[in-house]
């Protein structure tokens, strides 16, 4: 690139670039303009920039492209400003532009400051590919050319969706490995006799492989819904311009544009059925937010559930042992924390708070857009981001390592009156109950005092827990 403009006096040199506001300093080495530049002064919010989501930026760049070729195709764009404008394009959807987005995802002008970023920065570097300098926009300008037959509108919500629904696929595949890291437990746990629970009190016999069943089971059902939910993200609003008329883009535009879309980015993009509800509503996003709080909610209840059957080791339960990956204290020496299991409880509580944000958003939007798409985006993306970072290492750092204490679980179950139900036919309702009071009298196990009588033997026992944990 070579620059122009004057020096700052720090050794960087600077262009200018004259708006209806005035004239607005850019550093020269960037190819962002004046809407970029003054969005960067009115929005210094210490948050993700647009160049670091980089699915976002491939999917504005795959938009932009599309509409490029449809405009192309009805001789609105020349062949030498498409050509150039197209091969800019394509630097960007391969991330060489990347570090020119400089627009904070929160960003509060509704999308025209990422959208503005995303036309200069593509007129700029296709002005470089004609031989231009960056800012001489009469060859290819921003608005003109770049955004020929968008809007803000259409095109921010369109690349959200895009953007949301490749980010989803890392995080299906990373539940899917979670559900099937439990259901290995759940095979390897069949013949482990414990005590099952509820209301945090003695319950009835089972085993620990019939809870990783359920545990596996809740976390498959909650890809499978996750999957269904990306799939409605394809039907995009984009070609309805800024209310949905799709006044401002040229006569067959919209259809041109969807013979593109699904070619430049490989998915089976649609558009939306009515106009008018896909420039109102984000209503999909909210249902893809509640099935990712669904499921990083059913994680917490598993992670919940290690903590307390790994509590101990010598005080608690103690019934499973969870791989030690770190040191658990700075003063209590060999104390080690179910730390994995905590970050997942902590991500459920972030994407339940995302959430709320999401919710919000989706009923603030006003008449014909929803003006607060960024909040949601920002949440939406963090969601996604922070469930594949910790159900990635939910598999390999915790669940594959756990091992069970078959001897303390077989001790729980049989000190407690787990079994009592059971022995009902065999010895009488009032003989049961007489053995309870005084197991209960004198803090003696309930099994023991059953042995003691003649009432049952070691086998015995053992044939009626398997009888009682079998399921047809």
């Amino acid at each position: 690139m070579v620059f122009s403009g004057n020096s700052r006096g720090d050794g960087s040199v600077m262009r200018q670039e004259s708006d209806s506001l005035g004239v607005v300093d850019i550093p020269g080495d960037m190819l962002y303009g004046s809407n970029t530049a003054r969005a960067l002064k009115n929005f210094p919010i210490a948050d993700r920039v647009l160049g670091a989501e980089t699915q976002l930026v491939r999917a504005l760049a795959e938009i932009k492209k599309s509409c490029a070729l449809a405009n192309l195709s009805l001789g609105v764009l020349d062949d030498n400003r498409a050509a150039a404008l197209l091969s800019a394009c394509d630097d960007m959807i391969a991330g060489k532009l990347n570090s020119h987005f400089v627009v904070p995802l929160l960003e509060g002008s509704g999308g025209t400051s990422t959208n503005m970023n995303v036309n200069e920065v593509l007129a700029n570097a296709s002005l470089l590919k004609l031989g231009q300098q960056p800012g001489q926009y009469q060859m290819v300008h921003p608005n003109d050319h770049v955004n020929c037959g968008q809007s803000t509108n259409d095109v921010i919500p369109s690349a959200m969706k895009l953007a949301a629904y490749r980010l989803t696929d890392a995080v299906v595949a990373s539940l899917q490995s979670v559900s099937k890291s439990l259901q290995g437990k759940a095979a390897e746990f069949s013949a482990v006799y414990r005590l099952g629970r509820t209301c945090l009190q003695d319950g009835q016999p089972m085993t620990l492989g019939q809870a990783f069943e359920g545990y596996a089971a809740v976390i498959r059902r909650a890809a499978e819904r996750t999957r269904v939910q990306q799939q409605r993200l394809l039907t995009i609003p984009l070609g309805g311009t800024a209310i949905g008329t799709g006044l401002g883009a040229s006569p067959g535009f919209r259809e041109r544009l969807f013979e593109q879309m699904p070619e430049v980015t490989g998915l089976a993009v649609q558009p939306s059925a009515n106009r008018f509800d896909g420039m109102q509503n984000l209503d999909e996003f909210q249902r893809l937010s509640a099935e990712l709080e669904t499921a990083t909610a059913a994680m917490a209840k598993i992670a919940k559930d290690f903590i307390l059957l790994s509590s101990g080791p010598a005080g608690g339960l103690a019934e499973i042992s969870l791989p030690a990956v770190q040191a658990g204290s700075s003063i209590m020496p060999g104390k080690v924390n179910p730390v994995i299991p905590m970050s997942v409880v902590q991500l459920a509580q972030i994407v339940h708070g995302n959430h709320a944000c999401i919710a919000m958003v989706c009923q603030d939007g006003m008449l014909e857009i929803n003006h607060y798409e960024h909040a949601l985006g920002s949440r939406l993306f963090d969601s996604l981001h922070r469930i594949e970072e910790i159900a990635g290492t939910f598999g390999p750092l915790c669940i594959d390592g756990i091992e069970a204490n078959v001897e303390r679980s077989m001790e729980n179950l049989q000190s407690s009156f787990a079994l009592a139900t059971t022995l009902v036919p065999k010895l009488g309702y009032a003989a049961v109950s007489k053995l309870v009071k005084e197991s209960i009298q004198t803090r003696r196990a309930f099994l023991d005092l059953a042995r003691e009588h003649g009432l049952i033997d070691a086998d015995e026992i053992i044939e009626l827990i398997e009888s009682v944990v079998r399921v047809d």
